[in-house]
């Protein structure tokens, strides 16, 4: 279902694709920074032992992104244009996060449950804004970018982004040594405050795209019906039903992200500055698989993209679960095995960012454009809520330790993919 862009699209098509490809670069450094499987979970973990809390930090950083913008669909549905509503939430994440980075600076380390509170509010609210804002930028993409430019779209956001965060990586790794002088939790403020920037400057930048008008449904819909809407979509479109159980299982995987830097720093005894050395390795491998994650998706399609980045996440947890029995098979490889860990995060980072092109193209290319916020609200929601429910990796931890977790995972990720296989390529015609 290939949808054609509007004349005005077409006009500004180079200066919305640099600022959109702009405002990527600015969140792939703020990503980059404050990365929440590798630094937001160490530094949670200085603050507490409870894996619990240490599990809610990717739930409520994508799940609060994700849940509101069903809620929300409706009203967007309506507007002809979403950026104006795109700048007020903008407006209140950058505040937000600028007093989630105050209160980092100005809460003493002995005051860590004040901090964990601070930290997890804060976090909560700005992810919110961010849901309620994510659904426009999704919506101003689809558009300003033609349905054959968007995967280029996406990768040079994360391949620019990438080489950006790529010094972001190092300078964390800079920073988290302690040895340099800054400590905990000294070194994150800086951290913080350097993210504080980096959102801004994306903010701004997409808020800079010029938004076509295209013609929108103006019926009042009220939020009970569109929630009959939204669950009568399955039903009605097979090849959605198909790409939705496909997300659900993608993340339900999410469940032992926030733990594999848990696993390495408590089973292999991992420096703290080995946080940079894997968060570079995540970045690297993004960025450097992104061109040729791009090229895929315009020239073979999204549903041969899912199916390679699916199986590369597929390898996640099985390297995660085999290096301690390597290193009890052969002691001699003690020394190398947080080295051999680094594996993970590279898998990670090549994995998500062809997940990521590929979800966004796939469903951008089979929401018809008037119901598109619905779509877009409907899955968001859906995986919300799915993300919330995954939060009780750190239960599961606490209960039956990591091998069962990593084990969930790697079942998750092989069900997604057989579900990948089932797709049907919305663009087949122009393949």
């Amino acid at each position: 279902m290939a949808h054609t862009t509007t004349t005005t699209a077409q006009r500004h098509l180079r200066r919305n694709f640099s600022f959109g490809v702009l405002n990527g670069v600015f969140f792939n450094l703020f990503g980059a920074l404050l990365d929440p499987s590798l630094v937001l979970s160490w530094f949670v973990s200085q603050l507490t032992t409870s894996n619990f809390l240490i599990g809610l930090i990717t739930p409520i950083q994508h799940g609060g992104w994700f849940l509101p913008q069903l809620a929300i669909s409706s009203y967007l549905q309506r507007r002809q244009r979403k950026l104006p509503f795109y700048a007020r939430m903008a407006g209140a994440r950058v505040v937000i996060w600028g007093l989630l980075t105050l209160g980092i600076f100005l809460i003493e380390i002995e005051d860590a449950a004040v901090l964990l509170i601070v930290f997890f509010t804060l976090l909560t609210a700005y992810s919110l804004a961010a849901g309620l804002s994510g659904i426009c930028f999704v919506d101003v993409v689809a558009k300003t970018i033609p349905a054959d430019r968007r995967g280029a779209f996406f990768a040079w956001r994360r391949f620019l982004g990438g080489i950006l965060a790529l010094g972001g990586s190092l300078l964390v790794r800079y920073i988290l040594d302690e040895q340099r002088g800054l400590a905990f939790p000294d070194n994150y403020a800086i951290l913080f405050l350097i993210s504080f920037f980096a959102a801004s400057a994306g903010l701004v930048s997409f808020s800079l795209v010029v938004e076509p008008v295209e013609p929108v449904n103006e019926e009042r819909v009220p939020l009970a019906r569109q929630f009959r809407r939204a669950l009568d979509l399955p039903r009605r479109d097979s090849n959605y039903r198909r790409f939705l159980t496909m997300r659900l299982l993608l993340m339900a995987a999410e469940i032992a992200t926030p733990f594999y830097i848990v696993y390495a720093k408590q089973a292999l005894s991992v420096s703290v500055s080995m946080v940079g050395v894997y968060l570079t390795g995540t970045t690297l491998a993004s960025f450097t698989s992104n061109l040729l994650w791009g090229r895929i998706s315009d020239c073979r399609g999204n549903k041969l993209l899912l199916a390679l980045s699916n199986s590369l996440g597929l390898l996640i947890p099985l390297v995660a679960l085999s290096i301690v029995p390597l290193v009890n098979l052969w002691p001699e490889l003690k020394e190398l095995a947080p080295g051999l860990f680094a594996l993970v995060f590279i898998l990670s980072g090549a994995s998500k960012s062809g997940i990521m092109i590929g979800n966004m193209n796939f469903l951008l290319g089979i929401a018809p454009p008037d119901n598109r916020p619905l779509y877009i609200g409907f899955t968001n929601t859906i995986m919300g809520v799915t993300l919330l429910a995954v939060s009780v990796g750190g239960l599961i931890v606490d209960l039956v330790g990591f091998t069962v977790l990593f084990s969930l995972a790697l079942a998750f990720y092989a069900l997604a993919l057989v579900s990948t296989l089932r797709l049907q390529e919305p663009r087949i015609s122009d393949l």
